[in-house]
């Protein structure tokens, strides 16, 4: 299984618009995806996907209760399919509460420990899904927390161990991926775990602006990013359908205006690229040449060309420096 966390501290650098359309070219192909909301926020990905209908009901169960071994339901009874190959671990309002409740849990259960007994916290949430077969059910996890370095955000990264970072083309959004280094780096040696950089997105950007431009390229270069994404109305009107934005040109589009031609292209090639980073490498026929982003004017030819993409067998993940 493939996991691995969406994230940026800084807010408004299209995360959850990454992941969710992430998990969609994941299911393109085939591979079953399991998308964790962890965002208690109203606009968060469960939201996007029309699946946020019990957030606010204080009777429903949710995945706050599990991490305390308090689920009032079935694990598997919390999780909606969205869309084909792709289901959603939606949030709950309580999940903003998620330090309380596993505070009463370590207070409970330390009642029957030895005095240098530690609380695992940041290990509940993998151990949740391990417990209810995550791994054997999925063949892709994708974690979107909410844009803070707290308690969920650990416990993703502690069960994800992989980091995704889209980031604005700015000065401020290419400063924030030294802030998800810092944290990231911090928590592996406190936990003595590895967390690698899987990929550095840019996203929004705008090719008519300079420093759009100048910073995307920055990050193309020092970070190998293998796409950049525009900020194009495709990914709005899909929030508004409360779908991917593959689903939205299949469902939803009689036609693809030609500035939105590469959206799938570049999220093949992310998926692809992802994969390959895992040492999963894609098929060969996984997808078909035209059918994947091998660069354009702005970006040049991308690296990650098709024979690439499909034939490299490992490649380890990336480190921070």
């Amino acid at each position: 299984m493939q996991a691995y966390t969406v994230y940026n501290q800084s807010g408004g650098q299209g995360k959850t618009t990454v992941a969710r359309d992430l998990a969609a070219a994941h299911a393109e192909i085939g591979q079953r995806v399991l998308l964790i909301d962890m965002d208690a926020q109203n606009g968060s990905l469960s939201n996007y996907l029309g699946v946020d209908d019990n957030k606010r009901n204080p009777e429903a169960d949710d995945l706050t209760f599990h991490l305390v071994e308090q689920g009032q339901g079935e694990f598997s009874d919390l999780i909606r399919t969205a869309e084909p190959n792709v289901d959603v671990l939606p949030s709950h309002k309580r999940l903003n509460r998620v330090d309380e409740f596993l505070d009463s849990h370590e207070n409970y259960i330390g009642q029957t420990k030895p005095d240098d007994w530690e609380y695992p916290r940041y290990e509940r949430l993998l151990s949740v899904l391990r417990d209810n077969d995550v791994p054997n059910e999925y063949d892709v996890v994708i974690i979107d927390p909410n844009a803070k370095a707290d308690t969920v955000y650990y416990m993703a990264l502690y069960a994800t161990r992989n980091v995704v970072i889209p980031a604005v083309p700015t000065r401020s959004g290419y400063e924030s991926i030294d802030g998800v280094a810092d944290s990231a780096q911090g928590f592996a040696e406190n936990q003595d775990i590895n967390i690698g950089r899987t990929a550095v997105i840019p996203t929004m950007v705008d090719t008519r602006k300079g420093d759009h431009k100048d910073y995307a390229q920055k990050l193309r270069d020092e970070y190998d990013a293998p796409v950049y994404f525009k900020s194009l109305s495709a990914f709005e009107s899909a929030e508004e359908q409360y779908v991917s934005v593959f689903r939205l040109f299949s469902e939803h589009r009689s036609r693809i205006r030609k500035s939105e031609q590469n959206i799938l292209p570049k999220y093949r090639t992310l998926v692809a690229t992802i994969c390959a980073t895992f040492g999963n490498p894609l098929a060969e026929d996984a997808w078909d040449g035209e059918e994947i982003f091998t660069g354009d004017d702005f970006w040049g030819t991308s690296k990650f060309h098709l024979q690439t993409l499909m034939s490299l067998m490992t490649q380890s993940i990336k480190p921070w420096g």
